[in-house]
């Protein structure tokens, strides 16, 4: 018996040291490499996988069988002595453990090697890319502004002046935060630097020239406009999931940008990519956004989808800064609202309890007095399809949206495209001015079937879309374009 706790503990020994050694030499290149090696990839997981997990639990349980047998068993002189039973198991164990701190040590360094390897198509380099505007504060003094390098490029810079003004003597600058964004399963792009400027004292509807960068590498000058002080004409345009097909998408919202170039701003009622915990679809967003989100604000909801796997959005929450007024106690920037000359927008986390937010979303509601009142969310209070209900958020947000006038709620979630009567108390309203109008709609190329309901006012499948909507007093036009530029819906609002 002795012999055989011997072989056993020797047999462990060789197969832990040797299954590092093998990752020690495999792993020797980079991520990038290894990934484009299928060989060596493959062959590496194997070992990983199958040889050290089965042939380690193999030995371990027959570790843990010869304990338990010598411990229970009367055998040669000696062999009832727990200090003797321990001298035997002891090699044997210790091996396993000395090869499982070896192996982990290596995948910590490489987690390619045990997980689904990822590359994105637009890498990070020392110039500055993927701006993006949001607002983080007030829209009429303050401009928010988030770009991306790589990770040797540390610091960053904004230097705006107002449009018009030129000369070295009208360009002032702020300095932006920085920090390292990492997704180590991103095997050629694993760390990028990410760069939040945000810009005070700013004038009310004016427009500044801005550029972001350092040193020698800067963005070509861009344009952005802060809010109108007083009451003033605008237009914005909402869209729905984008989620899949995001090629596709930077072309709707090119056509979006080229055909409506006044309008303010952008909203996407939230799935923004299809994994939010995945950076290289995050890149492929703003790669495709880039000449649209460097000019106008974008103005995100959560979706399902742009959480992580475990249910965290913390990769959505470090690319957008956002404002920081949402419910006590509520995570921060997942629900927030502005005001925007004369309409109020509120922005609601759906992923969360409606309960969790109602309150709070009744006292900006009961605070607001702006002639135009907005809900943006992701998962809709009237689906498209019965099976996709949510009637969370129907009882606890609704009745707040009748007491207090919010006119439209725009959505997403359902990849369908749905307008609702004007709904008050869950029937159609006499007037648009009387109830609240609920969207649904799909801007990126996953489509659901939806069916027939009584609040449907128009409804219809397999569009991509993109919503105008313009204000002008007390007069509101909403107008939903397909992909080429033609309104497929249409709706007036006088108050």
């Amino acid at each position: 018996m002795r012999q055989f706790t011997w072989w056993l503990s020797a047999f462990a020994f060789v197969m832990v040291v040797g299954t590092a050694l093998f990752l020690y030499f495999a792993a020797s290149g980079t991520d990038a490499a290894m990934s484009e090696q299928r060989f060596w990839g493959g062959m590496t997981k194997w070992y990983v996988v199958d040889v050290h997990v089965v042939f380690g639990f193999l030995l371990a349980l027959a570790a843990t069988v010869h304990l338990a047998l010598r411990w229970l068993g009367r055998g040669e002189a000696g062999a009832t002595t727990p200090r003797r039973r321990f001298e035997r198991i002891a090699p044997a164990a210790l091996a396993v453990v000395v090869g499982v701190l070896l192996v982990q040590c290596v995948i910590d360094k490489h987690p390619v090697l045990v997980a689904d390897v990822r590359t994105t198509a637009y890498p990070a380099t020392q110039a500055p890319g993927h701006v993006a505007l949001t607002w983080s504060e007030d829209p009429r003094t303050t401009q928010t502004i988030q770009w991306r390098t790589a990770p040797s490029v540390s610091e960053g810079t904004v230097r705006y002046r107002p449009a018009g003004e030129d000369g070295k003597d009208a360009w002032q600058s702020v300095d932006a935060s920085s920090g390292v964004l990492e997704d180590a399963y991103l095997a050629n792009d694993p760390a990028n630097t990410r760069h939040t400027a945000v810009l005070r004292g700013l004038s009310p509807g004016t427009p500044y020239v801005y550029q972001a960068g350092q040193g020698t590498l800067w963005t070509p000058e861009a344009e952005f406009s802060t809010a109108p002080a007083d009451v003033d004409a605008f237009s914005f345009i909402y869209m729905g999931d984008v989620q899949n097909g995001l090629d596709e998408w930077g072309e709707l919202i090119e056509t979006a940008y080229e055909r409506h170039e006044d309008a303010a701003f952008y909203i996407i009622a939230g799935d923004l990519v299809s994994s939010g915990g995945h950076r290289d679809q995050w890149d492929s967003f703003f790669h495709n956004a880039e000449g649209v989100f460097a000019r106008r604000p974008l103005v995100p909801a959560l979706g399902n989808h742009d959480d992580d796997d475990r249910g965290s959005p913390w990769m959505y929450l470090r690319l957008f800064e956002l404002p920081d007024n949402g419910p006590d106690g509520f995570a921060p920037e997942c629900a927030y609202h502005f005001t925007y000359a004369n309409a109020f927008f509120v922005v609601l986390d759906s992923n969360q309890a409606p309960s969790m937010q109602t309150e709070w979303l009744e006292q900006q509601l009961a605070r607001s007095t702006a002639t135009w009142k907005f809900a943006v969310y992701h998962h809709p209070a009237y689906s498209s399809k019965s099976s996709r209900d949510n009637p969370e958020v129907r009882t606890e947000w609704c009745p707040l949206f009748d007491e207090y006038g919010v006119d439209m709620a725009l959505q997403g979630h359902d990849h369908a495209y749905l307008r609702t009567y004007p709904l008050r108390e869950g029937v159609a309203a006499r007037s648009p001015a009387l109830g609240t109008t609920y969207v649904v709609s799909v801007a990126g190329t996953k489509y659901y079937e939806q069916d027939d309901h009584d609040y449907t006012e128009v409804g219809f499948e397999r569009v991509s879309t993109y919503q105008v909507i313009d204000i002008r007093g007390r007069q509101l036009t909403y107008r939903a374009f397909d992909a080429d530029g033609r309104v497929v819906d249409e709706l007036v609002i006088h108050k």
